[in-house]
């Protein structure tokens, strides 16, 4: 390019280069293609042509850029994916996007006559296209999951919008209405029973989309001399495969792993070859699996067994949704005639709690935009109602039916240790373990008419327990297929793990001689919540799994001193995979045996109480481990005990298995589980996860809400599993007053955090999710010249009205690996260089210290009725979070806290801990989070000045990276003198020392800002002031 004058345009241009070492994956997306589709006449539901046409355009964009080891297609869509070290346009976005889809719509225009003989092409067709930057293998294919769930679910409404379109006479608003709330299941049977169409003999590429990968092909090439010899060359093959499952990369290795060497291909042929002969001679349970796997829609609704019965006190357990009114209304009917009892502590009454008194619409007097969904919120009050009266009929209360964990599971009786567990699907059982050299046959359970299995063992003869405690303890079954299994006891307390023997969970029989007392009563979570998030297992300095006891005697003190109010457990439950952050929970009523025994954890929790720190448990009832042997997956031998069958019992992205809320006893087991950390280890609050997978029966994969009210009220929601969330939060408060529930969703539900009285779901507070997204988004793609107030402003006010938010810049998303904490994407690299006191200060950590400091100040003050941080984020922690697993060679280093960083007084981060120390501490003097005045006051944009009123202080913020203003003029609601309550520019947080705390500011009675008075303070750059009065 010519030198000139005019060269200094290119400063203009912006820098969009990618990370390296990351994949790459251009996605390309047709532009009006409904109405293409239309002018051009393409079959419905599906046109071969037009997918053809997709895979040969894509496959002309495959072969001229090499660097693209795999595309996925459906539709009017392609993914393209780039190895990680792919080079091409120095990984400049813009280049690869208008690349990847000018070459792809130049090939659709192009070989267009080819597919489509007699149809001319009538319109220029146009694609979008995007780049997205995937860190690991594993991120990257639960992208190309994505896509193909996503095709599956899209084909097979299709399929059945278009047959009732087409051939079953109805317009489209009559198939769309046929259709909602059907499951896969519904549609089926109604394509086999209606249309003759058996949807699992549709084309492959219809239901799983194309692949298209690098092959190799044999052919004859002629010399000068006329000899011909056998060579290879590249080419680009289309498949039609399951690209979820492991065996599709398992035998292309070269997409993760690069170009293989001949010996790599010889032995991945090999290992491919032997999969192959495996499957072949599977065994019967498995042909058996492939041969239902085959049948018709209509012939397994016919194969499928008689519903197992269910609970030992009730016969109208496991009733589907369409069958709980009849049922219900025999329930009021004995509730009704049942006089109410004080004896019964606590116990909650249907038909006269206030709670359930109302029709479930009081929540659309405060959101006229529900108006429209009012018959939505009335049928599902009235589920919700239905429930809590068939419980009250069928097992005495909430309060008696919610403590399952005193009936199930291994109990010391005066008799023995008594035994019970529900396996609806098993022939025999036995309890077997160490205590009886595990035979079958020593202590066999008898089972009663609801699939309930119980047994005693018998003490001694000089009257011992006859389990010894620590011993191991398993239950055997005989299935239906008469296969003997072992599984562990659902309700077991206490399972351990030896992985130089076995990655594979043991219960223990947990009976100890001296149990733990506690000291100290629950308590009763603030109004003002600042929540400590924790995980004990990091919780050291060491590259190790720390315990229940060091958080004890080391953490809590910190989190004291630090102010916070509650401490938030993660992973408690337990796990066998730990890299699994405690999300695929494998026992639900064991603490992890990873950090200690039971009674270390209750000594935990004993402990945070006595200093008057409330105790949050993180809840996984949104799914379960997919193990067998050490879980709950097939645990009676069936495919639906305590989930769906089938396909709705599978969430194919998480790999684990998915709850049926609208079972009796899945209800029992999951409330009594709740109970049980509440009454055995008195928890204080819960925060649920994945609540946006359970309440959505698409889990919320690929698909993004918009906020409009239509996207939470249709057949998408699950209304089974909403309903188990009104119950939960109904017990939760009804049992123990000013209990705290915390709900992870990141759709936006409305009515998701107002009482359950009203028609809400009941839950105390929502985690404000898309505080940390703002963030990290300026961080990584604005200039901080170029900050917008009023954007910053909306996003930390955006909350639906009465419902509370938990405000956070980071939580351990945010510090996980593929991600950057605040500190990291501030200071990046000079963390490991200029953190300590005796080093330069460069502008970078002059700039992220500061920013640090105020981004966390704007989120508490500003951002809702709660806040959150996640342990050692407080102080800037380095690095990042990484368990240890196979891709990391089994390292704990990076799954560690280093609180020692905080204690060396060389180092900088102590003036980040200091500083969240004053900050906390503030907002316990002045419980602004609880407070109901807030007034933004001022959003300049030129002078990047935010101001605002809350909880009786003024707040001010000057983001700019260079501009200080003396006299700035800020309007005030009360009139007299101001003095400074918190400066981050002051020289104890590392700060430059401009602001002097000690000059008050008074007054001024003229109106500014929309306020009444005025005062004017120096305000320097990259400087927060909070004032009181």
């Amino acid at each position: 390019m010519a030198k000139s004058q005019y060269e200094y345009v290119r400063n203009f241009e912006s820098d969009d280069r990618l990370l390296p070492s990351t994949w790459l994956v251009v996605r390309i997306d047709g532009q009006g293609f409904t109405k293409f589709t239309a002018k051009h006449g393409f079959q419905k539901p599906n046109d071969t042509r037009a997918l053809q046409l997709m895979n040969r355009a894509a496959s002309t964009v495959m072969s001229c850029m090499n660097e693209i080891v795999l595309a996925y297609g459906q539709s009017d869509e392609y993914s393209f994916v780039f190895a990680k070290e792919a080079r091409a346009f120095e990984r400049r976005a813009s280049k690869l996007a208008t690349l990847i889809a000018s070459r792809f719509t130049s090939a659709y225009v192009f070989y267009w006559s080819e597919y489509f003989v007699d149809t001319p092409l009538q319109a220029p067709p146009a694609f979008d296209a995007r780049v997205v930057v995937y860190p690991s293998d594993r991120i990257l294919r639960d992208y190309l999951c994505w896509r193909q769930v996503d095709c599956h679910i899209n084909n097979m409404y299709n399929t059945c919008f278009w047959a009732l379109v087409n051939r079953g006479g109805m317009n489209p608003k009559e198939a769309e209405k046929r259709l909602s709330k059907t499951l896969s299941s519904d549609k089926n049977e109604l394509l086999f029973s209606e249309f003759g169409i058996n949807y699992n003999d549709e084309p492959e590429m219809f239901k799983k989309g194309s692949v298209l990968i690098r092959d190799t092909e044999l052919i004859d090439v002629t010399d000068a001399s006329g000899k011909i010899t056998k060579r290879t060359r590249g080419v680009v093959s289309t498949l039609h495969c399951d690209i979820i499952k492991d065996k599709f990369w398992a035998d292309h290795p070269e997409i993760l792993r690069g170009k293989l060497s001949g010996a790599e291909r010889r032995q991945a042929k090999q290992e491919q070859r032997a999969r192959e002969l495996a499957a072949e001679k599977a065994d019967p349970q498995d042909s058996h699996t492939m041969a239902n796997k085959k049948k018709s829609a209509k012939g397994k609704l016919q194969a499928k067994t008689e519903p197992p019965a269910t609970t030992a006190t009730s016969a109208t357990v496991d009733k589907c949704h369409k069958e709980l009114p009849a049922a219900a209304a025999a329930a009021a009917e004995g509730f009704e005639s049942s006089p109410a009892t004080d004896a019964e502590s606590n116990r909650c009454h249907a038909g006269s709690d206030p709670e359930i008194s109302s029709d479930g619409t009081d929540v659309i007097k405060s959101d006229g935009y529900l108006e429209p969904h009012r018959q939505y919120f009335e049928q599902r009050f009235v589920h919700f109602k239905q429930w809590v009266r068939e419980i009250e009929a069928s097992e005495g209360g909430i309060d008696k039916f919610s403590r399952g964990y005193e009936e199930f599971g291994l109990h010391v009786t005066p008799e023995g240790v008594r035994y019970r567990e529900w396996a609806p699907g098993a022939k025999e059982a036995s309890l077997v373990g160490d205590f009886n050299g595990w035979d079958v046959a020593a202590h066999p359970l008898t089972r009663n008419e609801f699939g309930v299995w119980e047994g005693v063992v018998g003490n001694t003869a000089d009257g011992q327990v006859a389990i010894p405690h620590g011993s191991h303890i398993k239950v055997t079954f005989v299935t239906s297929k008469g296969e003997r299994v072992y599984r562990l006891p659902a309700w077991s307390r206490y399972v351990t793990q030896d992985l130089s023997k076995s990655p594979i969970y043991e219960a223990e029989f947990y009976n100890p001689a001296q149990r733990y007392e506690l000291k100290h009563r629950r308590v009763v979570p603030a109004d003002d919540l600042c929540i400590y998030e924790a995980h004990v297992g990091i919780s050291s300095p060491e590259a190790r799994v720390a315990t229940y006891k060091e958080f004890t005697q080391n953490v809590l003190p910190m989190i004291r001193d630090l102010g916070y109010n509650a401490v938030q457990l993660m992973a408690v439950m337990e796990h066998a995979y730990y890299a699994s952050f405690g999300y695929q929970v494998t026992s639900f009523f064991a603490p992890s045996s990873r950090y200690g025994e039971p009674d270390d954890l209750r000594e935990l929790v004993d402990t945070a109480h006595g200093m008057g720190i409330a105790v949050f448990l993180d809840v996984v009832h949104s799914h379960a481990c997919n193990n067998v042997e050490d879980g709950l997956n097939q645990f009676d031998g069936t495919d639906h005990c305590y989930f769906h069958e089938g396909e709705r019992g599978r969430h194919e992205l998480w790999n684990s298995r998915l709850f049926n809320y609208g079972s009796h006893e899945v209800l029992r087991f999951l409330l009594s589980n709740l109970r049980y950390w509440v009454e055995e280890f008195g928890m204080d609050g819960f925060r649920f996860d994945g609540v946006t997978s359970m309440m959505y029966k698409h889990h919320g994969i690929g698909y993004g809400f918009s906020g409009h009210y239509n996207e939470y009220f249709t057949g998408s929601t699950d209304e089974d599993a909403v309903v188990y969330l009104m119950l939960a939060n109904y017990m939760c408060h009804k049992l123990y007053p000013g209990f705290v529930t915390i709900a992870e969703d990141v759709s936006g539900m409305p009515a998701l955090c107002r009482a359950v009285s009203e028609g809400g779901v009941g839950f105390d507070y929502r985690l404000a999710m898309s505080l940390p997204d703002m963030w990290i988004k300026l961080l990584k793609e604005t200039r901080d010249e170029d900050w917008s107030m009023s954007d910053i402003a909306h996003q930390l006010t955006n909350r639906r009205y009465q419902e509370r938010a938990i405000a956070y810049c980071e939580s351990h998303d945010q510090a996980l690996v593929g991600d950057k904490t605040l500190a990291f994407w501030l200071m990046d690299k000079e963390m490991y260089t200029h953190m300590s006191d005796m080093a330069p200060l460069t502008p970078v950590v002059d700039r992220g210290m500061a920013l640090h400091k105020m981004i966390r100040l704007v989120t508490c003050g500003l951002g809702g009725e709660g806040y959150l941080t996640f342990e050692g984020n407080e102080f800037g922690h380095p690095e990042w979070l990484d368990f240890p697993r196979e891709g990391n060679g089994s390292s704990f280093h990076y799954a560690r806290r280093q609180f020692n960083l905080v204690k060396d007084g060389l180092l900088r981060y102590k003036y980040l801990y200091r500083f969240d120390r004053a900050m906390v501490r503030l907002e316990r003097e002045h419980r602004w989070l609880s407070a109901q005045d807030q007034w933004v006051t001022l959003k300049h944009e030129g002078d990047k000045v935010l101001a605002f009123e809350r909880g009786g202080l003024v707040w001010l913020f000057n983001f700019h990276p260079t501009k200080s203003y003396t006299d700035y003029r800020v309007g005030v609601a009360w009139a007299g003198r101001y003095t400074v309550a918190l400066c981050t520019d002051d020289a104890e947080f590392m700060g430059h020392g401009r602001v002097d705390s000690s000059v008050a500011h008074m007054s001024t009675a003229m109106a500014w800002n929309g306020r009444d008075n005025y005062i004017q303070v120096y305000l320097p750059s990259r400087t927060a002031i909070v004032l009181k009065h």
